[in-house]
């Protein structure tokens, strides 16, 4: 809109005023028609320009639909018998309706999101109001829902993440100890260095012996049942109950919910006398499900056993097999007769399958649990089955195809890993036949919507389910791919009907890779013929469009959207017009009852519209403008590049509470302010340390192990007129206690800049001699001046989290920016929120941008994170330098957007440090080690300061050596720009490549010759070499720096393994995985 209006007042001006003249000129009909009619074409050329993707509508005048299906409210208590809901969805609902508190913990996505806004209008099961209380995590969470229950009969619900579950679990003891009937409801996951969240248990399994009864579900429907008896149970038998589901689970399928009618009539059941375990099993049982369900075949030989939440794939990898399946769908209390009764008679294999994150070093809790069971249990000894343990992350890449191996394996073996080898393979399979639609969105094009609604369509019709990836982290905005199927459950299927709503993903992903032959697929393009469109999509795209025999089509939403008015928020029934139009599944009143009555909008007589004729009206308008695409013979001889693109985003939601947990030390109601202090009162606690119980420490706000030592050498090692700083660090640990292995990090805890933090007090009237106490997570007082919590502690020139400019808001006393900071933090302001990232806007420049909100320094140091520590591998051994640790270190800085310099705040601190100055250090374990035998060869490839830890390794061998021991050869590539600028250590290594210790080596300065060099290629000079050290000598590679290389240098190794061991590709490819299990192939890469 702004855009446009600046155009107009360029037009007028234009139109308005003669060049040099100083009056306005009355401005003529001629003069504003003319400016119109530029303006039309101007947006009919944008609209209709190649490719375009953009709706040119004025915001303020268009039309705005309003959707039912998009407000919970609408969806959760409307009188369908089955909703299409998510699983976040089922449980909020229940836990509202039977729930008199409900306190939400940060971290459980979706969970709870919703319930803030239902407090004030929607009434629980017996017709009141819930107090939803949003809660903050931090060590001995839950003493606010212990004391909200103290003394009252309210029923108390807590919505949480697992990892939010790990602090809680020694109150939910005492919460057991009182029998105390809190609902816990926990969405089970974790995030992983991709950002990928995937369902994790781990966590949850640390609370099973905490006195709770432990319930899990699978799906939707599951998950609905199941937190009705978590409800009812915790009632009856007056205990905490944990109910945890997949957490990372987008699935949205079809579940019937109780209305609250008959949630408080289940509510009032009675107990029948028997112990915890027994009421759990009538409960379940009332609604068809089992402490352990038992599926497969009844004369299974080799039965798998799985907690609830990694059932769902499981099963479907089970089917038609001959292998059986027990769901442990009630983990606490444990049943060793239950368990054993579930087991067909013909068992001679139990594996069970443990979800974890890594390889347990010993047995996971549950098959201990069925060890005992099967150990000392009812099984006679000659008919008890052999146990073997099976453990991945997740679950979800076991398909059918894989359950024979699995159970051949079980024969043979008592740990089957399946995070490896075969089970990482892909088995082809037949893809499921059912019909399935997908969409696929740009979400800020305003077209994603259109699925969800296309999903509500067919809902009313068909039982369906949706499964939803989205990659937030996408450049360019986020991508969201929805797949609809005609199911009752996800699953993988062929698509009849595809809708790229954005051209653009056509390049980015293998959309034709999941579409069935014959499909339909919609394009939003401008184009009417091959001839037009073709230099649009490439060449895979094309051919595969021919091979497939795709039915094509196109249909210009930007140019529809403008002639039918519509706000670009609502573009997305367009998409939904255009799938009635393809697929006939619907008619314009089913659509029509997605969206809410037109209640203010008026046509241009002022007469009411009508919702329904203006949908009739675009549904008939958007089917006469799909175009059908004839596709052309040319295509189907294309050439074609190998590059495999993904058939699906990766499923990457931001985490904001993740981002948050980290921002400041969180409470459970109000947060503890720092306390102001007078000098005296710290020279009391110095002086009388036993009345004070005053301990002296270096950071005792940290959890690691702290080391004081001294700087006795700081080195730049590039030329001073060289751009980059790179520079060697020796301190002294003498007396420290310091001891580091070989591969080590150091944990360098930096300080703030001295002058800038100066001049940062004085400009918040702060005295830095001020004494201030603050407390930590143990509840213990720490005291410090308030120049060094500013200086060592507060990462203040950091970047602040959305938790701080929410905090920050809250302090605002003028109203503009307290309206523009919490709009930072919206939904709406997420581009300029980006914008402020890209260009590491910190605490201090948000605290003087927006200088109405100043908090008292008090509440400021609890709202600030704290510095975290730099850790940079270490470049000695401490066998050849007893009493030093060496460092390699590049400065880091730049310029931001605003031409600003910033600095790396750790380097800038070691880079400025003079000799003789204290440093607070800690130390963090490294996988770099060397091989057990000093004999294997040590191949090594390092760039930039990637060389720090092999430095320590030539002088750990070096040691060896010298002590008369025959040492292995060790090879060392080397990358940085030039010799002569960036050659680090290199006299140092040239003298132990003389000494015969360096045997070989491959330098590889990129810019020091017109082609540019780099390690991979020195390795493929050394491709036999490589083969006859990693092959025939059982050597170890090491690989550090930055991660741009890694494929590479992987393809060089591989091309040495090829071409002189005979070893293909893909075989070559494995047995680097294999290394890399084995930790002889090893990457420090960042």
């Amino acid at each position: 809109m702004f855009a446009s209006t600046a155009l107009i007042a360029a037009l007028v001006k234009s139109k308005a005023f003669s060049s040099g003249a100083h009056k306005p000129v009355e401005l003529s009909r001629e003069a504003i028609e003319s400016v119109t009619a530029q303006l039309k074409e101007a947006a009919e050329d944008a609209a209709s320009t190649a490719g375009s993707q953009t709706t040119v509508v004025d915001d303020e005048a268009a039309l705005q639909l309003q959707s039912r299906v998009k407000n919970a409210l609408q969806i959760l208590f409307s009188d369908d018998k089955a909703r299409l809901v998510d699983v976040n969805q089922a449980i909020d609902y229940v836990a509202y309706g039977l729930s008199d508190l409900v306190f939400v913990y940060p971290g459980a996505g979706a969970l709870g999101e919703e319930l803030k806004g239902w407090q004030s209008s929607v009434r629980n099961s017996h017709g009141d109001l819930v107090k939803v209380v949003e809660m903050e995590t931090r060590e001995g969470a839950l003493q606010a829902v212990q004391g909200a229950l103290d003394n009252n009969q309210k029923s108390a619900t807590v919505l949480a993440s697992s990892q939010a579950l790990l602090s809680m679990i020694p109150n939910i003891h005492a919460l057991a100890l009182a029998r105390q009937p809190v609902v816990f409801h926990v969405g089970a996951y974790a995030v992983d260095e991709a950002l990928v969240a995937h369902s994790q248990v781990d966590a949850v399994l640390a609370a099973r012996n905490s006195g709770a009864i432990v319930l899990s579900s699978s799906n939707v429907q599951e998950a609905h049942d199941m937190a009705v008896v978590a409800h009812v149970l915790a009632r009856i038998v007056n205990l905490p109950v944990i109910h945890y589901f997949d957490g990372s689970s987008v699935n949205i399928e079809k579940a019937s919910l109780l209305p609250y009618s008959q949630l408080a009539a289940a509510l009032d059941a009675k107990a029948q006398g028997g112990d915890a375990y027994t009421e759990a099993e009538r409960l379940l049982a009332k609604f068809g499900y089992k402490p352990f369900e038992y599926t497969g075949a009844a004369n299974a030989e080799t039965v798998l056993v799985t907690l609830g939440t990694s059932a769902s794939s499981v099963q479907d990898a089970v089917k038609n097999s001959k292998v059986g399946l027990v769901t442990v769908r009630l983990y606490r209390p444990w049943s060793e007769s239950g368990f054993i009764a579930s087991l067909p008679p013909s068992t001679r294999n139990i594996v069970v399958l443990e979800q974890t994150d890594g390889l347990f070093a010993f047995n996971g809790p549950l098959f201990l649990d069925i060890a005992a069971a099967v150990r000392f249990g009812s099984l006679a000894r000659q008919s008890r089955p052999r146990l073997v343990a099976a453990q991945a992350s997740s679950f979800n890449h076991i398909t059918a195809g894989h359950i024979p191996l699995l159970a051949q394996e079980a024969e043979q073996k008592n740990f089957v890993d399946l995070a490896a080898g075969a089970f990482l393979e892909p088995v082809q399979e037949a893809k499921a036949d059912v019909w399935s639609a997908i969409f696929w969105d740009v979400e800020q094009d305003g077209s994603a919507d259109a699925a969800q609604h296309v999903s509500h369509l067919l809902h009313q019709q068909e039982t369906i389910a949706v499964q939803v990836a989205r990659d937030a982290y996408r450049l360019g905005g986020a991508v969201v791919n929805t797949q609809i199927v005609k199911n009752n459950k996800a699953v993988d299927a062929k698509a009849d009907f595809i809708g790229v709503h954005n051209i653009a993903l056509t390049k980015e992903y293998d959309i034709l890779a999941s579409a069935n032959k014959k499909a339909t697929v919609v394009l939003n393009g401008p184009w009417k013929h091959g001839d037009d469109i073709e230099k649009h999509l490439t060449n895979e795209f094309k051919l595969a469009l021919t091979q497939l025999d795709i039915k094509l089509y196109t249909v210009d939403a930007s140019r529809l959207a403008e002639e039918l008015g519509l706000h670009r928020k609502s573009t997305h029934i367009i998409w939904e017009a255009a799938f009635l139009a393809l697929t006939q599944s619907a008619d314009s009143k089913a659509l029509k009852n997605l969206y809410y009555e037109l209640d203010s909008i008026v046509d241009d007589q002022g007469n009411k519209r009508e919702l329904a004729p203006l949908v009739q009206h675009i549904v008939d308008t958007v089917a006469k403008e799909i175009v059908h695409v004839e596709l052309l013979p040319p295509w189907t001889i294309l050439e074609i590049n190998d590059d495999k693109l993904p058939v699906r985003p990766v499923a990457r939601a931001i985490a904001d509470e993740e981002e948050d947990s980290d921002a400041s030390t969180v409470v459970e109601e109000e947060q503890e302010l720092g306390e102001l202090n007078k000098w005296h009162k710290a020279a009391w606690q110095v002086m009388f340390k036993e009345a004070y119980a005053t301990e002296t420490a270096v950071r005792p706000d940290l959890h690691e192990a702290t080391y004081l030592i001294k700087l006795s050498e700081n080195k730049r090692l590039t030329p001073v007129t060289y751009d980059r700083n790179v520079f060697h660090l020796e301190f002294d640990t003498t007396g420290s206690n310091l001891k580091y292995s070989l591969g080590d990090a150091l944990g360098v805890h930096g300080h703030n800049d001295t002058e800038e933090v100066n001049a940062f007090l004085k400009w918040y009237g702060l005295n830095g001699s001020d004494v201030i106490s603050v407390k930590n997570d143990s509840g213990k007082s720490e005291t410090r001046t308030i120049f060094q919590l500013f200086s060592q502690t507060l990462d203040l020139f950091g970047r602040p989290s959305k938790k701080f400019y929410e905090t920050l808001a809250s302090y605002a006393t003028n109203h503009k920016e307290k309206e523009q900071l919490l709009f930072l933090i919206s939904p709406e302001g997420k581009d300029e929120y980006k914008k402020r990232v890209d260009d590491t806007v910190t605490y201090e420049d948000l605290l003087r941008e927006f200088t109405s909100a100043k908090p008292p320094v008090e509440a400021l140091v609890n709202m600030v994170t704290p510095i975290k520590p730099r850790h940079y591998s270490i470049a000695s051994s401490q066998k050849m330098f007893p009493n030093s640790v060496h460092l390699l270190v590049v400065a880091v800085d730049w310029q931001n957007a605003a031409g600003k310099k910033r600095y790396g705040q750790c380097t800038r601190y070691l880079a400025n440090m003079k000799v003789g100055a204290d440093v607070t250090v800690s130390i963090k374990p490294s996988v770099m080690k060397l091989p057990p035998l000093d004999s294997q060869p040590v191949i090594m490839a390092g760039l930039g300061t990637g060389m720090a830890p092999f430095r320590a390794f030539i002088q750990e061998r070096a040691i060896v050596k010298a002590s008369g021991k025959e040492v292995g050869p060790m090879v060392l590539y080397f990358g940085s720009r030039n010799r002569r600028m960036e050659y680090l250590y290199g006299e140092e290594l040239e003298a132990y490549n003389t000494d015969g210790l360096l045997t070989h080596m491959g330098l590889a300065f990129s810019r020091d010759q017109k082609k540019k060099v780099y390690i991979q290629h020195k390795m493929m000079e050394d491709a036999e070499l490589l083969h006859d050290y990693l092959i025939n000598k059982n050597g170890h590679f090491y690989l550090c720096g930055p991660t741009w290389p890694v494929p590479d240098v992987k393809d060089a190794v591989v091309y040495g393994l090829k071409n002189y061991g005979g070893i293909d590709e893909k075989k070559a490819g494995q047995l680097i995985e294999e290394w890399k299990e084995n930790e002889k192939y090893i990457l420090e890469v960042y």
